[in-house]
């Protein structure tokens, strides 16, 4: 979609920099979930650069794609299969996420939740904001 994009358009340096940062480290375990389709990352890998696409998506442990689980967010389902597949224990997984509907069946999960709001808030805020 056009929002999904647009969000991903405005990616700056300093987030991938945190992100890179946050995996190097190896005192948290990453994993991307979204909600997206093969048109999506095409338009992605296009847009970023199959460099700077594969430097974010190597950040994360796993890297999960609806159209690839045939499941999306909110769908609790999802949430327990990224869980399950990891040995994860919901109460000590932060998922962080754009869209309240998202955070909400999380939390319903017992994941501790971040609603970041994209323009007023940035990951990059998540140790200045006590969100850990």
């Amino acid at each position: 979609s056009a929002a999904w994009n647009a969000i991903l358009l405005d990616f700056p340096e300093k987030r991938l920099k945190f992100i890179q940062e946050l995996a190097k480290n190896k005192k948290y375990r990453l994993f991307l979930l979204s909600n997206t389709n093969d048109l999506h990352i095409s338009w992605i890998q296009n847009d970023w650069g199959i460099e700077l696409y594969t430097a974010f998506k190597n950040c994360f442990e796993q890297f999960y794609l609806s159209h690839e689980l045939r499941l999306r967010k909110p769908n609790k389902d999802i949430y327990n299969f990224v869980l399950e597949a990891n040995h994860l224990i919901a109460e000590e997984t932060l998922f962080i996420d754009d869209t309240k509907e998202n955070t909400i069946a999380a939390k319903s999960l017992g994941i501790q939740v971040w609603h970041l709001i994209p323009g007023n808030e940035d990951v990059v805020e998540l140790f200045t904001k006590n969100i850990l």
